[in-house]
């Protein structure tokens, strides 16, 4: 052989070797899934990189069945039961590598939360001391902060629009503006002026959106997670995360200028001054942080998933309105409904269950990686140390769960029936994840949801302003969605 043909066949013999060793030896080799899942990533990057995570990974699912093979050392599933083992009992699976870049760098070390943490040890301890300030009765006593924003938001449009004919809005900014400021609001009582100035005025949506796509896109592979590292070790965290830099300054103040303001973040200061060797002010700015950072926009797509799909059913919408109305004869056009009543409404919540249902915040499987000693899933033995998951858009379509109907938005899914299926669809809806690590703000953007859609139909009548066209949906980690304009009409207010 000529001498200048040795290397390159020795590095063919390499590639062949790593390629045979990659697809059968990790024990993963008899679960089917795309080609190229069995030896490389480029399946996964490219779903994500052409904001198509969602589809693709429902797509798979329909083609291999409820197990799928979608990366050399990644599985998805989509039963009821894999739900259960990975994510909803008491030994769920710590998370994967994925998570670490929403721990922000922050003084020289990762910023810690209650998200970003893989030590379950740490999440457990954490979760014990600060989770009394996420349950449903601490965060009523901030109902009025929400109150006061929706009450913004409403005035904002009422400036912009009219009662005699529809004015075109961009519900798609407004609904996102509205979500930063009132977690703001609620975090350290200081909105962001968003809905001030009616625009992104400072590029901190933008700038955090990129973030979240970045992470979004990194995370499929380790080489891009290494890139990831040294973007933000060259440039620096704060320059990189406009709502870090926001948080520290806003804890910073408070320190120096203490206030009795009822808010999350005065609720963290009193309870370290009563536990002070379980919360550190490092722990206070990681949690206000990941309030911000991962709240803003999985509430913006959920509140927009209500009203575009709202407005494709003008059934739905007719029926919504009726209840809507029974309540609010009870209380003055200028009365903010309270949330234990917006609550009981059977026929809102199911509204709200079938758009977290039908557009999940997150597009991509949560992951979360095997035990040592493996685990038998869906008739599968996983090897320890596989990333294992689940893509709430997935399963939010197991016919078997949500009835044959899953692409249609059907809200009655949720009210008729038997109680035993509607108690199962509950169980399985993932759009707050599940078990331990279930989203600890849920309580939150549950009570933010209700009272914003409840207070919208209350004062505006809305339709798509290009109904023969589809909105854009980013199908990354977060599926923000765009290109949602409305005509908005005032409704005539309600004299008690």
């Amino acid at each position: 052989m000529d001498e200048f043909m040795i290397l390159p066949a020795l590095c063919a013999l390499c590639l062949a070797f790593q390629f045979l060793r990659t697809r059968y030896h990790g024990g993963l080799n008899a679960i089917p899934g795309p080609f190229s899942a069995s030896f490389c990533n480029l399946w996964k990057i490219l779903a994500v990189y052409n904001d198509d995570m969602p589809r693709r990974n429902i797509s798979v699912h329909k083609k291999y069945g409820p197990v799928v093979r979608i990366g050399p050392k990644h599985v998805s599933f989509s039963s009821p039961e894999a739900l259960h083992i990975i994510h909803g009992s008491r030994q769920a699976y710590p998370k994967s590598d994925f998570y670490k870049p929403t721990a922000a760098p922050f003084e020289g070390s990762p910023l810690l939360n209650l998200f970003a943490v893989q030590d379950v040890n740490y999440h457990s301890s954490l979760k014990k001391v600060i989770g009394g300030l996420y349950t449903k009765a601490a965060v009523l006593n901030l109902e009025s902060k929400i109150d006061t924003c929706v009450e913004m938001f409403t005035n904002q449009l009422r400036d912009r629009t009219r009662d005699d004919g529809p004015t075109n809005v961009d519900m798609s900014l407004w609904v996102h503006l509205f979500s930063f400021d009132c977690l703001g609001e609620l975090n350290v009582s200081k909105k962001f002026g968003f809905l001030d100035t009616g625009r992104d005025f400072n590029g901190m949506i933008d700038g955090s959106d990129k973030i979240l796509i970045k992470t979004g896109l990194f995370g499929q592979a380790p080489f891009l997670q290494v890139m990831r590292r040294l973007m933000e070790t060259r440039w620096g965290a704060k320059k990189l995360n406009p709502v870090l830099k926001y948080t520290t300054t806003a804890i910073q103040q408070r320190l120096e200028k203490p206030t009795q303001t009822p808010d999350m973040l005065n609720s963290f200061l009193e309870l370290r001054k009563a536990q002070p060797d379980k919360l550190s002010i490092r722990d206070i700015t990681g949690s206000i942080y990941i309030n911000l950072m991962a709240g803003h926009d999985v509430l913006a797509v959920t509140l927009r998933a209500i009203l575009y799909y709202v407005a494709r059913s003008p059934r739905v919408e007719d029926k919504l309105r009726a209840e809507l109305a029974t309540i609010a004869t009870h209380y003055r056009s200028t009365d903010a409904i309270p949330y234990t009543e917006t609550s009981k409404m059977p026929y809102l919540g199911a509204v709200i269950n079938e758009s977290l249902r039908i557009h999940g915040n997150l597009g991509l499987i949560n992951e979360r990686v095997t035990p040592p000693e493996g685990a038998r899933i869906d008739g599968y033995h996983i090897p320890g140390g596989t990333i294992v998951g689940i893509n709430p858009w997935v399963i939010h379509r197991n016919t078997d769960i949500f009835g044959e109907d899953v692409e249609t938005f059907r809200p009655e899914r949720w009210l008729d029936g038997p109680e035993d299926s509607i108690q199962e669809m509950k169980r399985n809806l993932f759009s707050f994840g599940a078990g331990p690590r279930m989203c600890i703000g849920k309580n939150i953007a549950m009570m933010q949801i209700y009272k914003f859609i409840t207070e919208f139909y209350r004062h505006f009548t809305s339709e798509l302003a290009a109904p023969e066209k589809d909105w854009h949906v980013i199908g990354n980690w977060v599926t923000k969605q765009t290109k949602m304009d409305m005509f908005v009409t005032q409704s005539k207010p309600r004299q008690v």
